[in-house]
């Protein structure tokens, strides 16, 4: 684990705010609107101004329903789109506006079958979603589901897949053939519905119409067809390596055939136009889902991995994407000296490795890298991360199986496994498996590493000596081991999978061990299962098991014979002393500048608890924040922002919290937004202050307008007077004291109201 400052660049969001860190690249859709061309992925928007040339994104954070968006489609008007979505929830997208229409999923009528496929718009006030059970109708003047139409006549479900409107009548491609119907009839009876005797019973995955000439492309093989008045013949395509199909649009004079390497006009009599692929410039590695002609002529691409692909001249391709991760995963977060680590790799419940190789994530604040399988020297399941305190531009990475890869300049210079170190193979499994998952930089200066399934559990490496040490640790010796801690006295301690942890001090060559675990006089924990464990700033050990939360007060006592028994925190409730977090499955922990808890847990969301633990200032769910899931594994503070990053099993978002590491002195004071602007209405932050500082507002008349002790290092202020109106545009001046009244500090802050 790692332990020491990072720093974001920039002054990042504001106190109080969230954002979500999503791979937004991964674009499978495209709609062209008055105003926007959207691009949409499961995480979420692409939003690309062509005028401004300003490429913005929305999510769960800016207000739409959820992830696992499945399709767009943006109406007649270009007012408007329609965003679809795996669970059956639709939102009604504009550009000041989201509204969800919920009534498939509520309904809870056809689950696992529920998932919106295709959209398409009958006028700017109806449209029709295909989904895994039929077709549904919208109505957009109320935001309801006006109907459900399974297309047979028995009642019986029929898998939908895509959808088109020509003229007045709806076509359908879908499990059982193609189907249509007039949108002037009852959609509601079966008898409505025809289905085509030349596609009976053969499932379509895509079709699109213009003005009666159809292009239709049957599933699980890559060949189009033609129809027109009832006559069907396949369209000559170059099918060399069976490229994928993927969408079908109506073009303006055709058809757009989007396929795995390319986009292709298709006109009306079946001729085969030019093809876009990745031999046009700029253009490396083409993957289109989605295609749309704008009036002018431009090609707007959905290609995935690059968000938004567009061709305004026939030699030259432009990319706009916005800076997002490569991956959603999140299996652990680390700091850095310049922002943080997410680690994609994984083991699963039983600590098997997941063969996860999306690699290593960085972010500094504003841009997002990543190294992967490549430049890891073929390394999976990265699990832990530490920097050399006296030298930034060197780090080391545990793997799950490869070892311990060693780092300078951003580039790997040695893996370190069972040749060259003292590092062991796992028992029982393959000749190479080096399972590497805790690291620690000790108080002497030596990097501290974790040996799972090993005769040496614990290690040491000297980085000026490259010499590496291999501890025996007696009973503890085989057991499956990860993340490392080392407290204030020296001692390391060790997770162990099935037996709680365990609390090691190295004697010359020797190690002495105690077990943390089950049972009084041993620890005294309700499980010995120990997810994660952290030292505060009083040397006290917290530990989040799968039982609740405990609290080692006394782990100096380790190795002098006495009690390291952890105890309960209580609370009083209703005049009954209640546990805190009782019964709580505790994945992650982490930190804040202000001696703060912040308790990710399985099912029940992120928890932020006071010093003591006896207060809970915030609980963060699914269904009260941003949140995705209620399964968060893995937590980080930026100790000088101050930011919270959470990864669920569903992405990572971060949320600023109002406490961030203290500083030893005032020279760094930093007023955050500066200046506020008219548009912003949230808190404005003081950061870098000293411990329990105390900070006066007051305008230049010297008017107090607010008061108050810093949380950590940062104070915060809502921007309101002490009468409850909210402070106008002007110049603010913050009043810093430290305790004991020895540093004293005196900044400026703007504010500009509309």
């Amino acid at each position: 684990m790692l332990s020491g400052a990072s720093s974001l660049a920039a002054q990042g969001i504001p106190v109080g705010t969230w954002r979500a860190h999503f791979p937004l690249r991964a674009s499978h859709s495209v709609a062209l609107l008055e105003d926007y061309v959207l691009v949409g992925s499961s995480y979420g928007l692409l939003m690309y101004d062509p005028i401004d040339k300003v490429s913005t994104s929305a999510s769960v954070v800016e207000g739409l329903s959820d992830v696992g968006m499945t399709c767009l489609e943006g109406d007649p008007t270009g007012q408007k789109a329609l965003l679809g979505y795996s669970d059956g929830g639709i939102d009604v997208w504009t550009p000041n506006d989201v509204r969800r229409i919920g009534d498939i999923p509520q309904s809870g009528a056809y689950p696992g079958q529920s998932d919106i496929r295709s959209l398409v718009f009958a006028s700017p006030i109806r449209a029709f979603a295909a989904t895994g059970f039929g077709v549904v109708e919208i109505n957009l003047v109320y935001g309801v589901i006006q109907g459900s139409y399974l297309l047979r006549s028995d009642g019986g479900t029929t898998p939908t897949y895509d959808l088109s409107i020509d003229g007045d009548s709806l076509y359908v491609a879908s499990e059982t053939g193609l189907w249509s119907a007039s949108l002037q009839d009852p959609l509601y009876l079966p008898q409505t519905w025809v289905q085509s005797a030349f596609w009976k019973d053969q499932p379509i995955a895509h079709v699109a119409v213009s003005d009666q000439h159809f292009l239709l492309h049957p599933m699980a093989n890559s060949k189009a067809w033609l129809g027109e008045q009832g006559n069907w013949t396949e369209v000559p395509l170059d099918t060399a390596n069976s490229p994928a199909i993927r969408r079908i649009r109506r073009g303006s004079q055709g058809f757009l055939l989007v396929r795995s390497y390319g986009v292709t006009i298709i006109a009306l009599d079946g001729s085969v136009g030019a093809t876009v692929s990745s031999g046009l410039g700029n253009n490396e590695g083409f993957s289109p889902y989605d295609a749309q002609f704008d009036a002018s002529g431009v090609l707007y691409t959905a290609n995935n991995g690059r968000g938004l692909t567009f061709i305004d001249n026939s030699e030259y391709a432009q990319h706009r994407a916005i800076q997002d991760p490569v991956s959603a995963q999140s299996f652990a977060i680390e700091g850095s000296p310049s922002g943080v680590h997410i680690l994609t790799g994984a083991v699963d419940a039983t600590w098997t490795a997941t063969y996860t190789n999306e690699g290593i994530m960085h972010f500094d604040g504003v841009r997002w890298t990543a190294k992967q399988e490549a430049a890891l020297g073929g390394a999976k399941d990265i699990l832990d991360i530490q920097y050399d305190p006296s030298d930034a531009n060197h780090w080391f990475a545990a793997s799950w199986g490869k070892g311990v890869l060693e780092f300078r300049n951003n580039e790997l210079i040695e893996t370190w496994n069972h040749t060259n170190s003292s590092l062991k193979t796992a028992a029982g499994s393959g000749s190479n498996d080096v399972r590497t998952g805790g690291l620690c930089w000790g108080q002497d200066g030596a990097l501290w590493v974790s040996n799972a399934l090993s005769t040496l559990p614990l290690h040491r490496y000297d980085p000026q000596t490259e010499q590496w040490t291999g501890f025996s640790a007696g009973s503890f010796n085989g057991e499956s081991v990860k993340n490392v801690l080392q407290d204030e006295d020296g001692i390391f301690w060790i997770q162990s999978r099935t037996e709680g942890w365990m609390a090691i001090e190295i004697q010359g060559s020797t190690a002495a061990t105690r077990r943390l675990t089950r049972g009084p006089g041993s620890g005294n924990l309700p499980t010995s299962t120990v997810p994660a464990a952290l030292f505060d700033q009083d040397g006290e050990l917290w530990l989040g098991t799968s039982d609740g939360l405990m609290v080692c007060f006394s782990p100096y006592n380790a190795f002098n014979g006495k009690s390291i028994d952890a105890q309960y925190l209580l609370v009083a409730e209703n005049g009954i002393n209640q546990r805190v977090l009782n019964g709580q499955n505790i994945l992650s922990m982490a930190l804040d500048g202000a001696n703060r808890k912040w308790i990710g847990t399985a099912d029940a969301g992120v928890f932020l608890l006071s010093p003591d633990g006896l207060e809970t200032i915030h609980h963060f769910t699914a269904e009260n924040s941003p949140l995705l899931s209620n399964r968060v594994q893995s937590l980080y503070v930026d100790p000088l922002s101050g930011e919270v990053f959470m990864g669920s099993n569903r992405g990572l978002l971060s949320f600023r919290a109002t406490a961030t590491q203290t500083a030893s002195n005032l020279s760094g004071v930093e007023v955050f937004p500066n200046p506020v602007k008219p548009d912003y209405s949230g808190p404005i932050s003081v950061r870098g202050l000293a411990p329990e500082s105390y900070v006066k507002v007051t305008d230049l008349n010297g008017r107090l307008l607010f008061e108050g002790n810093a949380t950590g290092g940062q104070f915060t202020w809502n921007g309101y007077n002490l009468d409850g109106t909210l402070a106008p545009s002007g110049i603010y001046l913050f009043w810093i004291t430290d305790p004991l009244g020895t540093q004293t500090a005196v900044v400026q802050g703007v504010i500009i109201r509309p």
